[in-house]
């Protein structure tokens, strides 16, 4: 995939022209724990590694919050992760580059997946290589709800969204979701703490908040 500032200048203009809409009908913003919930470097809310790469955005939603696409696509997977725990992939073939790669959204920690495939098509998957059959998923679709499934606070249910490229046998690009919204992205307050000490007080403090 062509690389430079320029050409993600007009990756996110693209995106951004399409106006998605939140997974939860509402501002992200509002949700995001300046912490660590924004792409990039922080201190792993969970584990409280420092300088960990957070490659997508974290919602801090109350236990049972519905969760939408935030675009109508095609289901690519539905199952669960020992870190992102129960999780929706879907593509939005509307932006595809002329390389190939395709815009996905995932939705992690989630309770429950409310769509999925059934085992026949998951074996038609497999034979076509992702290609067969192709499922949609419309705007409204319910995916499921917030929960604190894979590696997740258990005192903070959250939604876990990640935006990327994707193209078959290639690796994903993982881009930041804040920059599909908004033409500024923000950085986590804990990028650069590396003190373990540091670390303990901070998230002892947001426990007790």
């Amino acid at each position: 995939m062509e690389s430079g500032s320029l050409f993600w200048d007009k990756i996110y203009n693209l995106i951004r022209s399409y106006s998605f809409r939140s997974p939860v009908l509402r501002d992200i913003e509002k949700y995001i724990d300046p912490l660590s919930g924004y792409f990039g470097m922080r201190v792993h809310p969970v584990t409280l590694e420092a300088q960990y790469f957070h490659t997508g955005i974290s919602l801090s939603l109350k236990s049972g919050r519905k969760i939408y696409p935030i675009a109508p696509g095609i289901l690519e997977y539905s199952g669960y992760g020992a870190v992102n725990g129960y999780y929706i992939l879907i593509s939005h073939p509307e932006i595809t580059t002329e390389d190939g790669y395709t815009l996905c959204s995932m939705y992690c920690h989630l309770k429950k997946p409310l769509i999925k495939f059934n085992s026949y098509q998951k074996m038609l998957r497999e034979i076509s290589l992702g290609s067969y059959p192709l499922i949609s998923v419309e705007a409204k679709t319910h995916l499921g709800v917030a929960s604190i499934s894979g590696l997740a606070n258990e005192n903070n249910p959250n939604l876990y969204l990640q935006l990327s490229f994707r193209k078959y046998g290639e690796k994903p690009i993982v881009i930041d979701p804040m920059l599909a919204y908004y033409s500024q992205s923000k950085k986590n307050t804990t990028a650069d703490i590396t003190d373990p000490e540091t670390i303990k007080n901070i998230f002892k403090k947001k426990a007790h908040a």
